[in-house]
């Protein structure tokens, strides 16, 4: 008997402190109420289309135009890509997926970092050249990719061809975009200029929080550049460095408009990430049923990532 009021009074307890956690965060039951326009706003234009028309739509061999009177097929979308004919598409496109992703976003963090220590350094003109730092995180994704598949051809505007060609000998025909693994590293190149401001941003406001005394103290110890970016920039930077990173690669593992615009996933499939899988079985073949079942394999794995990203969120690293 006592065992079981004991097992009571630690769900009591464990249910008052999850509540307890919950007003903590928002402040009252007030701060809830205020939170729920948002919420329904949420739950109307992702939470509902995601859940139920997406998981719905997975089971269902829905095309456009519609080819069956009886759309309903159960877990077939789903065997497709995992056990048959969609598998080595699949698989494919996961590695190339990771790579991606493995690639970018130490890419995107060096550029970034690099940046704004530069421009936190005196210079002539420096407004503007943070300015400037800013003009691929201003500028639409679909028109960076463009922009980029120009000048990565073998043609009179292939800028970035002309300058590696010699160094790498990437094939004329076609150029970086059609050629493996020329393609890949096109899509990075775009990828991490396009979107590399972002990181930079908040990595110039980082830095700029340090307090100045701190390098000059170092600077009468003698320490060079290099040991005043280990000892005194790299730990005040620690926290914002993993928000950041846990941020992009949420956001980057789906996106589809650099991609598409660079490569639209060619040659054949090589650059067909599972953004751009989702995109093509969508929007190409018209199959809705697989894209969204492959939309919602593809959100399951993604959930880890935001989970470690809601933990870094609420860590404290100091």
């Amino acid at each position: 008997m006592a065992t079981i009021e004991q097992d009571d009074d630690r769900f009591g307890a464990s249910q008052r402190s999850f509540l307890d956690r919950i007003l903590e965060e928002y402040g009252s039951l007030q701060g809830l109420l205020f939170l729920l326009p948002t919420l329904t706003i949420l739950s109307v234009i992702v939470f509902y289309p995601m859940l139920v028309n997406g998981l719905l739509l997975s089971f269902k061999q829905f095309t456009i135009p519609p080819t069956v009177a009886d759309p309903w097929v159960g877990l077939e979308n789903y065997k497709y890509w995992l056990i048959g004919g969609g598998q080595a598409l699949f698989v494919f496109s996961l590695k190339m997926t990771l790579l991606y992703e493995f690639v970018v976003i130490p890419l995107d963090l060096v550029v970034a970092l690099a940046a704004a220590l530069v421009m936190n350094e005196a210079m002539p003109a420096r407004p503007l050249w943070r300015g400037i730092m800013l003009a691929g995180y201003a500028s639409p994704p679909i028109a960076a990719g463009l922009v980029f598949a120009t000048m990565e051809q073998a043609a009179t505007y292939g800028v970035i061809y002309q300058i590696l060609s010699p160094i790498f000998d990437i094939p004329a025909g076609g150029g970086m975009t059609a050629n493996s693994p020329w393609a890949f590293w096109a899509i990075v190149l775009a990828k991490v200029w396009r979107d590399f401001g972002f990181m930079y941003v908040v990595f110039l406001a980082g830095v700029q929080s340090v307090p100045s005394e701190l390098y000059e103290i170092a600077k009468v110890d003698g320490a060079g550049p290099v040991q005043r970016f280990r000892n005194i920039t790299l730990p005040h930077l620690r926290t914002i460095i993993v928000t950041v990173v846990m941020i992009r690669t949420v956001f980057t593992v789906g996106k589809v408009a650099i991609p598409w615009a660079v490569t639209k996933g060619g040659p054949v499939n090589y650059t067909t990430f599972l953004g751009v899988a989702i995109f093509k079985q969508a929007f190409i073949n018209w199959s809705m049923g697989r894209a969204a079942a492959l939309g919602m394999i593809f959100a399951v794995m993604v959930v880890p990532l935001i989970l470690i990203w809601v933990k870094t969120e609420t860590e404290d690293f100091s």
